[in-house]
């Protein structure tokens, strides 16, 4: 009997994860074939192995960058600076690899110690300082951008996506080792070590969670070193796949919030598995709506950005009144039992 429930409870978790993505496929697949533009040579090209490859490709990052994000947010902290983490390192690392011979292991490498060092930076300043976390993040962010502009004359960094050899992790199939890493990183944080549950605890009452001796200096900077290392990922990706620019005004920020969808729907997903799946569940489906808009001409521009914009107002207006259905649901439930034990 336990067995029996046990593989429902699975099987319906399972199809609580995959419903977003599969339903954004539906949707997409519906719009597309009604759109002529979306037909080459009498084809769907939305119907496509490419489809498949680019949504790997590009939800590999998406999901990387999120899971960083929703690490620092979930323990109560909004990392403003991230981006710019990111950025800086993908230009340390792609340009010191380049002149060393452009091997990839080493910019893998030298991005995991880069990243993690900005991130463990970041922190110690914003402990240090003693300011709001937006304050300390946002400066930092302020702080790594002018840097874009000095290291390597201010010029960036093309030399690692337009090189077959070192950018072997902006594609398939070695794209997956970060991505799969910044997942492993993040559950252990998450799901398994000591910081990850008093991150929590001080997320929910932090002045509760110092009195019971809770060392919430500690927590921030192993915090900062888990999320450092997966966004060290992301930028290996993302350098990779990508010519960088030096970038200032906080625009790198526009660069996270780019990001940012995955995590909020994620959140919601993962109610019905964890926060990992739900954020690789959110990425996936986000990436076959952007697929499906470049097929119809529509994956850039200001209609882009309508949709996604009108698209995330209904998810998030959906998802607050969700339990106005589970209401219902329980009441008609209620009613229906009612019924069948008065006829019984």
């Amino acid at each position: 009997m336990n067995t029996k429930v046990s593989a429902t409870v699975i099987i319906k978790k399972a199809g609580l994860t995959v419903l977003f993505p599969a339903v954004m496929f539906l949707v997409m697949l519906i719009i597309s074939a009604l759109n002529e533009s979306a037909y080459v040579n009498g084809k769907l090209i939305f119907v496509s192995v490419d489809l498949i490859r680019q949504v790997i490709i590009n939800s590999s990052l998406s999901t990387s960058v999120a899971l960083a994000i929703w690490l620092q947010l979930k323990n109560g902290r909004f990392d403003f600076s991230s981006g710019a983490t990111m950025l800086l390192t993908a230009i340390i690392a792609g340009n010191i690899t380049h002149q060393l011979g452009d091997n990839p292991v080493m910019l893998f490498s030298l991005s995991i110690i880069i990243g993690t060092a900005l991130s463990l930076f970041t922190a110690t300043v914003y402990i240090l300082g003693r300011l709001p976390v937006i304050i300390s993040t946002i400066g930092m962010t302020l702080f790594y951008e002018s840097l874009t502009y000095l290291v390597f004359d201010g010029t960036g960094v093309d030399s690692i996506y337009t090189n077959a050899k070192a950018s072997v992790f902006g594609g398939l199939p070695f794209i997956l080792i970060p991505a799969a890493l910044a997942v492993i990183v993040f559950i252990i944080f998450n799901n398994f070590s000591l910081a990850g549950m008093q991150g929590k605890l001080l997320a929910n009452n932090q002045a509760a969670s110092v009195h019971i001796g809770i060392n919430e200096k500690r927590n921030i900077l192993i915090s900062y070193i888990f999320s450092g290392i997966i966004i060290s990922l992301a930028s290996i990706i993302y350098v990779s796949q990508n010519q960088i620019a030096p970038k200032s005004g906080l625009a790198t920020s526009g660069v996270l919030f780019s990001y940012i969808v995955p995590v909020f729907i994620g959140i919601f997903i993962g109610k019905a598995s964890n926060d990992a799946i739900g954020i690789i569940s959110a990425s996936i489906g986000m990436q076959i709506l952007n697929y499906g808009l470049n097929c119809i001409n529509m994956g850039g521009g200001g209609w882009n950005q309508i949709i996604i914009g009108v698209f995330m107002l209904s998810f998030y207006t959906f998802s607050s009144k969700i339990y106005l259905l589970r209401k219902f649901y329980s009441s008609f439930s209620n009613k229906k039992n009612t019924i069948r034990q008065h006829n019984l």
